[in-house]
Formats: C-alpha cells, sequence, structure tokens
C-alpha cells in the first residue's frame, strides 16, 4: 500500500467553534477540498479549485477544540472511466489521532493522466460505519416532499453569504443549502435541548454524505426538506434534500447521522421521549438511500 501524503495544514480558530464548543462540521469540509485540491494540483490538474467534487462523505472521529493543529493525508483509492475516488485522513498533527476520514469523489474531465497512478487502500479506520457508499442517494420529486409536509426550511433566494462570496456555491458550504435560512413556523433554531434530569444536550454529527446534481448560482430560489429515516437509542438517521424552486430540479441529496451529544459530559446520551417522538413524527424509511443490494431485488 503506497503511503498517504501530507497536503494540508491548519489550526482551530475561534470563528470554527460552534454551540456545542467544538469546531463545526463545516470546516472539516474545508480542511478535505483543500486536501482534494492540493492533490489534483500534483495530478497536474488544470484548475483544482473547480473541479467537479460531487460525491463526497466524512465520519468523524474525535471532536477538536480551539487551538489543535491539524495535517491531511490524503491518497487516490480508485479510479473509473468518469471519476476518481480520493482519501483523507483528518489528524491532530502532535498526537496523530483521527479528527476524521473523508472519501471524495470527482468527476474526471480526461484532462489528467492517470496511467501508474499509485494507489491506495481504504484502511478499516476509514470504512463508513451506518452509511452505505455503494448505495443512491435518494431523490424524492419536489412534489413528493412537499405532499409529505417535509420542509425544514422556508423558501429563500440565495445571497453572497450563502456562496460563501462567489457567484456558485463552494463545496464546503453545500450543507448550508439544507440548514441556512428559516424554519417553517418561523421560530429560531433549536440547537440545544435539556435533557430530563436537566442535561445541556446538542446533536453532534457522526456521518455525512453529501451528492452534488448541480450548484445553484447567485439569486437561484431554493428551498431545502428532509425525513428521519432511522432512530436508535442515541442516534438519528436523516435523509434531506434542496431544490430549485423556479425549475423543480434537485440540487444536492444529504445524508446525515447524528449522536445526542451531553455537553457538559462530552459523551453520547440516550435520546428522550419527548426528543424521539418528534423524531417519530418525520419518520419516512422508504426515502432513505436505496443499497445496490435493494436496486437489484427490486
Amino acid at each position: 500500500m503506497t503511503r498517504l501524503t501530507k497536503t494540508h495544514t491548519s489550526t482551530v480558530t475561534e470563528d470554527q467553534i460552534d454551540h456545542l464548543g467544538h469546531m463545526n462540521v463545516r470546516f472539516y469540509a474545508v480542511n478535505a477540498r483543500a486536501g482534494t485540491n492540493a492533490l489534483l494540483t500534483d495530478l497536474d490538474w488544470e484548475d483544482p479549485a473547480e473541479a467537479d467534487v460531487f460525491d463526497m462523505y466524512t465520519r468523524h472521529h474525535r471532536e477538536q477544540l480551539l487551538g489543535t493543529e491539524l495535517e491531511v493525508r490524503s491518497g487516490v483509492l480508485d479510479v473509473d472511466a468518469n471519476s476518481l475516488q480520493i482519501y483523507h485522513e483528518l489528524a491532530n498533527a502532535s498526537s496523530g489521532e483521527l479528527a476524521a476520514t473523508f472519501v471524495h469523489r470527482v468527476r474526471d474531465t480526461g484532462e489528467v493522466s492517470l496511467d501508474d497512478l499509485d494507489m491506495v487502500d481504504l484502511p478499516v479506520h476509514g470504512r463508513p460505519r451506518s452509511i452505505d457508499l455503494d448505495a443512491t442517494l435518494s431523490s424524492p420529486a419536489l412534489l413528493t416532499v412537499q405532499q409529505l409536509d417535509l420542509a425544514v426550511r422556508t423558501p429563500r433566494t440565495l445571497d453572497r453569504n450563502d456562496l460563501g462570496g462567489t457567484d456558485t456555491v463552494a463545496s464546503h458550504m453545500v450543507p448550508m443549502l439544507i440548514w441556512g435560512g428559516t424554519p417553517p413556523d418561523g421560530a429560531e433554531h433549536t440547537l440545544i435541548h435539556t435533557g430530563p434530569n436537566g442535561e445541556t444536550l446538542g446533536w453532534a454529527t457522526m456521518e455525512t454524505r453529501v451528492g452534488i446534481v448541480r450548484l445553484p448560482e447567485l439569486g437561484a430560489k431554493i428551498q431545502s426538506f428532509g425525513a428521519v429515516t432511522a432512530v436508535s437509542a442515541k442516534t438519528t438517521q436523516m435523509s434531506m434534500w434542496a431544490y430549485n424552486l423556479d425549475t423543480g430540479d434537485l440540487l444536492v441529496s444529504f445524508e446525515v447521522v447524528s449522536v445526542l451529544f451531553d455537553v457538559e459530559a462530552r459523551r453520547a446520551i440516550s435520546i428522550p421521549a419527548d426528543l424521539r417522538s418528534g423524531h417519530a413524527a418525520r419518520m419516512h424509511p422508504e426515502l432513505a438511500a436505496r443499497s445496490a443490494v435493494s436496486d437489484v431485488l427490486s
């Protein structure tokens, strides 16, 4: 197996810390995309920043706190006729402890010669736990999620804050197509909950997979929707989508596994009855990603 190559370094700064007291998931994505760009640069890709990274999987291993020095280690997993698959590890530069692992799939335009390319194997610790990378992400029609009343945000028109200051959404900003904006009931986003014994609770992301159909541009009118597809003792799994309301086209599919997190104890906690009932109201397992096996059997 070829060794991974260091492709990026960074430090966790104050502006990257979220309401749970650790680095926000968006900045894990920033580090991984920087690693992808660096690896593509090494492959003589003409413009790595414009590369079409259309499938992004992230597995979170450990939370990262203010001031931590991080490094990205990268390698190419696979190449086919249409794409190349890249693996990244984000790790504490001092201790070597893993922060997260990633698998990115980049659309190959044929501009780079991949002959005699050194490959790496996907290590056990980089494999998904609950998300199937071979599954087809769900893509219900806009009318379907509207009729099921699954809106998670009201319609909005994208401005430069949504796009990261450019004319098209940057890849690390894609989850904000789902989470940005105003909830349908107009209430403030509820990020922190109180547990049955007074605990301060929040949802921490364990795994995500983002499938990009097309990235919207400045001024596009969008709306996001989501359904719970599975609930266990401490975790939930959701499928989510963002659509262009003017055309009805699906923009992105988003799959996320989250764990309920005790902020003071810094550990996972069982989901209390009130939160569980709220998730049950949005339960639609039929909208989960479809495995390759289920596609064959159907």
